[in-house]
C-alpha cells in the first residue's frame, strides 16, 4: 500500500469506475455502440430502420433488372452502408439504393465511384431538386436555365436556390456559364447522375 493519498483515491476511482461500466455493460449491450448511453438503443433503432428502407429499395431495383447482383468493393460497401444508416429522408435514400444497386450490377458497376457517395451524403434535397432540373437541358443549343429563373421555376426561395446552387457547385456537380447567368450540368455531375441513375 502506497503512503501516497493520490495513488489511492485514483486507484479507488479506477476501481469504481470499472465496476460502473461493468454493471453497464451487463444491463445494455449497447452501451458499446458509439452513440452514448442515454440514446444509444435510439439511434441504433433509427439507423437500422434507415438501412433496411436502402435494402428493400436495392432489392427491388435489382429484381426489376432480373440482373445477379455481384460483389461490391469494400471501398464502396463500407463507406456507402455507414452513409445510408444515417440518412432519413427519402429522396436521399433512393440515391443510396441506386448507388447500391448500380455498383452491384455488373453492367453499370463501372459509373459508381466511391466520391459519389460523400456528394449524396453532402447534398440536401433541394439541392437534388435543382440538380435534376438542369440536367434536363441535353443539347448545347437549348436554353440553359437563368440562375435568376431556377427559383422560380421550382417554386423555391430566392437565397434558398442560391445556397443550394452554391452547394452543387462546390461539389462539382454544375458550373456556371454564359457569363455566370446561366447553370450547367458539369462532367462529374453528368457522370454522379449516371451512377445514381434507377
Amino acid at each position: 500500500m502506497s503512503d501516497n493519498p493520490y495513488e489511492k483515491s485514483i486507484e479507488e476511482g479506477a476501481k469504481a469506475a470499472g465496476k460502473f461500466l461493468d454493471v453497464v455493460k451487463s444491463v445494455s449491450p449497447a452501451v458499446g455502440d458509439l452513440y452514448g448511453l442515454a440514446i444509444g438503443d435510439r439511434v441504433h433503432g433509427w439507423r437500422q430502420r434507415h438501412i433496411d428502407a436502402v435494402t428493400r429499395k436495392t432489392k427491388r431495383i435489382l429484381e426489376e433488372r432480373d440482373v445477379e447482383a455481384q460483389e461490391i468493393p469494400e471501398q464502396i460497401a463500407l463507406p456507402l452502408i455507414e452513409a445510408a444508416q444515417g440518412e432519413p429522408r427519402e429522396e436521399l435514400q433512393d440515391l443510396y439504393a441506386r448507388l447500391l444497386a448500380n455498383a452491384m450490377d455488373p453492367a453499370s458497376a463501372d459509373n459508381v465511384r466511391p466520391e459519389f457517395i460523400q456528394t449524396v451524403k453532402e447534398l440536401q434535397p433541394i439541392d437534388l431538386r435543382i440538380l435534376l432540373g438542369v440536367s434536363t437541358y441535353k443539347s448545347p443549343n437549348e436554353q440553359l436555365p437563368l440562375i435568376n429563373e431556377i427559383s422560380k421555376g421550382l417554386d423555391l426561395r430566392e437565397a434558398a436556390a442560391a445556397l443550394a446552387i452554391a452547394n452543387l457547385e462546390r461539389l462539382s456537380c454544375v458550373r456556371r456559364v454564359g457569363g455566370g447567368q446561366y447553370l450547367a450540368l458539369s462532367e462529374y455531375g453528368r457522370e454522379f447522375l449516371i451512377a445514381v441513375k434507377a
